[in-house]
């Protein structure tokens, strides 16, 4: 296995500012965004994997909080989804009701 501290570190580092960044545009409902950065995380996250990294037990610790962070934000994510939806679904219901009596 490799070990590359600085890069690692950098890498780590920027994942969890993505995972921050993340976390406020889904509150702003921005997913064009969130789209965008997305790819760039699991770009970061393939890197980290095929380089086989060992992580010293600050980096597991960083790692594990970005896991923790992700689960947050994914749940946010469906959160938010599911009340788009259900407001759409809510609007084709309307409509299709006016539709019928039109």
């Amino acid at each position: 296995m490799l070990k590359q501290p600085h890069s690692i570190n950098s890498q780590l580092n920027r994942l969890e500012k993505i995972s921050d960044r993340i976390s406020h545009l889904i509150s702003m409902n921005d997913y064009e965004k969130i789209n965008h950065l997305d790819r760039i995380r699991k770009k970061i996250i393939n890197d980290i994997q095929e380089k086989n990294y060992l992580f010293n037990s600050n980096e597991k610790e960083t790692v594990l909080k970005l896991v923790s962070k992700n689960q947050q934000i994914v749940s946010e994510l469906k959160r938010e989804n599911s009340k788009s939806l259900n407001k759409i679904l809510h609007s084709k219901k309307c409509s299709q009701a006016y539709l019928a009596n039109y």
